[in-house]
């Protein structure tokens, strides 16, 4: 059957690059609290929330990028030798678009994809080890599943996302208006309740008529309205039994852990997590998929193949800049922050108490460092919480990752020892009593200080060694 003309504005608008990109997401939500917060609003956000726009070498010397008018080539071509861009209004008041560089989430994308890290479930770092917990690729059949997906009758599987919201994370509002929602649809809901009776119900007298060896035939497959109101009686007397049947009907998220001090009261005991990670039930869902697109490898059985010293255990180490060295911070001690690919990454090395080799620059601030502090990490997890936000986690690069790339840490420069010139091949020893070698810090009193005897001649050294001579003789 051939397909219905259209007319020459649909057919412009569905072959229109500028009608195909994604609506405008939410921004991330900032934290309610008291305290004055000092946030910037030109800092770049934690997940981008507008498309990138790129264009064509030939369309960009024109400055068209497929937009209502030209984009100046003093903001676009001229700035950067890659231009991206994000679009916040086609068209304002003033005849213009407004627009704004795309190059810190574009950037981000591609230093993090050089790094050939494979995406994990989030986890949980302890601070007080070394050891990482095990990589879980969000990709496995039994944890990348939905409400909808099919791998949910499998045994063991779980899922990422609910149809129903994360009650923790909702306010009074958000709980009421819910609320009305599931009161509006309780006839619906009724039924499902009903049905999951009746399938618990057969199974108990199933199992009950098969250890009697009783007629399977002769159960009945319905219940009556008295027995249906017994047992919503039942279930309103036992929070423990409410809970579960509660989650399951509604499809809602697993909450956090219920606080150790009411434990002993009653509340309705939810079902066990179906979250691929137990972090999500602290945190609440994610909102995107848990790889949100950064990589697609599922492990880390890759090796990397140095063109000369063959197969290594340890990929190329990524160079880690200092963004707030170990200290007090606010107040309390905080752990050193480090920028790496664009992601702000917490130094574990320096959370296990391990302090020797440290960088400079990271345990305080050093303003001698040419360029500020840096050192080398090799990166080993990345995840993405439920906010949207990169969690990265790296070690300090060893020694063997470093060798066959012949790269090393910043070292300060040291006075000059001993030991040093010992172990040079110059046969030249300086004399290390000079003042250029430093002199002590409080220098002894006239009256203490040692007297100088004056230094003999050469001709008084040579009529000493003749007369003794000639006394010999």
């Amino acid at each position: 059957m051939a397909s219905a003309r259209m007319s020459p504005t649909a057919n412009l608008l569905r072959k229109s690059r500028l009608f195909a990109l994604p609506p405008t997401l939410k921004p991330p939500s900032d934290n309610t609290t008291s305290r004055a917060a000092f946030e910037s609003n030109t800092a770049t956000l934690p997940h981008p929330i507008r498309a990138a726009i790129v264009t064509p070498q030939s369309s960009l010397a024109r400055g068209d990028w497929g937009l209502k008018r030209p984009l100046p080539a003093k903001s676009t071509s001229e700035k950067s030798s890659r231009p991206v861009v994000r679009v916040h209004a086609l068209d304002t008041y003033e005849h213009v678009t407004d627009f704004e560089s795309a190059a810190d989430h574009t950037m981000t994308l591609e230093k993090f994809q050089e790094m050939h890290i494979p995406m994990s479930l989030p986890f949980k770092v302890n601070y007080a080890t070394s050891v990482m917990p095990r990589h879980q690729s969000p990709f496995e059949t039994h944890l990348d599943n939905t409400e909808n997906s099919q791998g949910l009758h499998e045994a063991g599987a779980k899922q990422f996302r609910h149809t129903g919201p994360w009650l923790a994370g909702q306010n009074e509002a958000e709980f009421a208006a819910y609320l009305k929602q599931v009161t509006r649809n309780k006839p619906e809901i009724m039924r499902k309740l009903r049905e999951q009776f009746v399938a618990k119900r057969t199974a108990e007298l199933r199992k009950v008529a098969q250890d009697n060896g009783e007629d399977l035939e002769a159960i009945p497959s319905t219940v009556t309205d008295a027995e249906f109101n017994t047992y919503i009686k039942t279930l309103r007397d036992d929070p423990f039994a409410l809970g579960p049947v509660i989650f399951e009907l509604l499809d809602l998220a697993s909450p956090p852990a219920v606080p150790s001090e009411r434990i002993g009261r009653k509340f309705y005991q939810p079902s066990g997590t179906k979250l691929s990670s137990s972090e999500y039930a602290i945190t609440g869902p994610p909102k995107t998929h848990p790889s949100a697109g950064l990589s697609y490898t599922r492990s880390h059985a890759l090796i990397k193949n140095h063109p000369e010293f063959g197969p290594q255990a340890y990929q190329r180490p990524v160079e880690a800049r200092v963004l707030r060295p170990k200290g007090r911070f606010k107040g309390r001690m905080a752990r050193a922050l480090a920028g790496i690919g664009g992601i702000a990454v917490e130094d574990l090395n320096s959370m296990t108490f391990v302090e020797q080799g440290t960088p400079p620059g990271l345990a305080f601030f050093d303003a001698s460092i040419p360029g500020g502090g840096k050192y080398w990490v090799t990166p080993i997890r990345a995840a993405v919480d439920s906010e949207g936000r990169i969690g990265l986690s790296s070690y300090r690069a060893s020694a063997t990752a470093k060798a066959p790339y012949g790269i090393e840490d910043h070292t300060k420069p040291t006075t000059l020892t001993i030991s040093d010139i010992a172990t040079s091949s110059s046969p030249v020893v300086p004399r290390l009593d000079r003042k250029s070698f430093g002199q002590p810090r409080f220098q002894p009193s006239a009256a203490n200080r040692p007297r100088r005897h004056p230094t003999r001649g050469t001709e008084d050294v040579a009529r000493s060694l003749l007369d003794n001579l000639n006394a010999k003789s």
